[in-house]
């Protein structure tokens, strides 16, 4: 199941749950890069022995360097949007007293790069806090994108990203890494990767047969760590109440946008109705009314196509917009 089908799923499950059950049929894999679902397959295990697979394949960690053991820690104010104390979807220690944050990030956001710095920094300013000295352990930032932020990088799906002078790492304690997990799967199909025996294209191909709904390569079947990620992740297996969680979720971003769109609508209509009376002409109020009709088109436009770029569903854009169907589709 990939991201707009679980936003079907989700849509429909709002309007009774139990349509669950139609989706359990029709489809294998529950959609593994939402929140609620990667974190069930990711952080119930006993062991966490995928989280640490996928963490030493994505981070590039081997022999000494690599995860042994891992402990994850509560995140505060679990589960709530909008609380800036809430941090990441995952966050562990490993045996060796390294940080490691792990992000799963399913739609572009003009804010992420700003969302990273945030929770590297919480992190940090919570070990100070709590040892009181400077010295900071080596922290890992993972981002899981299912959309490309480097589209200038075409050939590259994993990205190091490092403070940099001089041509060294400025603070090597602090390392980010992004992977752009759609555009393996185009690089894939293209033929660029095939070549690519990498233990994070291993894990990467694993997710692919997951997302796309593929039948699973031997080589993945053989491989233990892949065939456990394929039972954990069916969709059979999870139950209607973590969905209605995010079916809450998704109808509260919702209304935030609408609302805030609204907001602005009369705001907007107000200011352009006193411009129209203090020029005391009625040319002046039907200026300032027409400009406000254009703008709040350009801002319902621009949210529209902001919601498609996000795969949300074009029967709630319409729904949220007034615009037909057709209109966000040409946008």
């Amino acid at each position: 199941m990939d991201c707009s089908q679980h936003y079907k799923m989700l849509k429909d499950m709002e309007k009774d749950p139990k349509n669950l059950a139609k989706y359990q049929k029709m489809y294998k894999y529950a959609y593994l890069l939402s929140d609620g679902v990667f974190k069930i397959v990711f952080t119930e295990e006993k062991s966490h022995s995928l989280l640490i697979s996928l963490l030493n394949a994505m981070l590039d960690l081997h022999g000494g360097d690599a995860i042994g053991e891992i402990s994850l820690e509560m995140q505060e104010f679990p589960g709530i949007f909008n609380k800036k104390n809430c941090i990441v979807d995952i966050i562990g220690t490993t045996n060796a007293g390294e940080k490691v944050l792990v992000e799963i990030q399913q739609q572009k956001d003009k804010f992420f790069k700003d969302r990273v710095e945030y929770y590297v920094s919480r992190v940090i300013e919570n070990q100070v806090h709590k040892s009181e000295k400077f010295e900071l352990p080596h922290i890992y930032f993972l981002g899981l994108l299912d959309f490309e932020l480097f589209p200038e990088e075409e050939h590259e799906y994993i990205h190091h990203v490092d403070e940099m002078c001089h041509g060294k790492k400025f603070f090597p304690k602090v390392q980010k890494v992004f992977v752009e997990i759609e555009k393996f799967f185009k690089l894939e199909k293209l033929g660029f990767t095939k070549d690519d025996e990498s233990d994070a294209a291993q894990w990467l191909r694993a997710i692919r047969v997951v997302i796309k709904e593929e039948p699973a390569p031997e080589k993945i079947m053989q491989n233990e760590t892949f065939r456990r990620l394929l039972e954990s992740v069916k969709l059979i297996n999870f139950a209607e109440e973590l969905f209605n969680c995010e079916v809450k979720k998704m109808t509260d971003v919702m209304a935030e946008r609408e609302n805030a769109f609204a907001e602005g609508k009369e705001e907007g209509f107000a200011e352009g109705k006193e411009e129209g009376f203090a020029e005391g002409r009625a040319e002046g109020f039907a200026e300032g009314a027409s400009a406000e009709r254009t703008k709040a088109d350009q801002e319902k436009r621009q949210m529209a196509k902001s919601l498609k770029e996000q795969n949300v569903d074009v029967s709630i854009i319409a729904k949220s917009t007034g615009f037909s169907e057709e209109e966000i589709l040409s946008l």
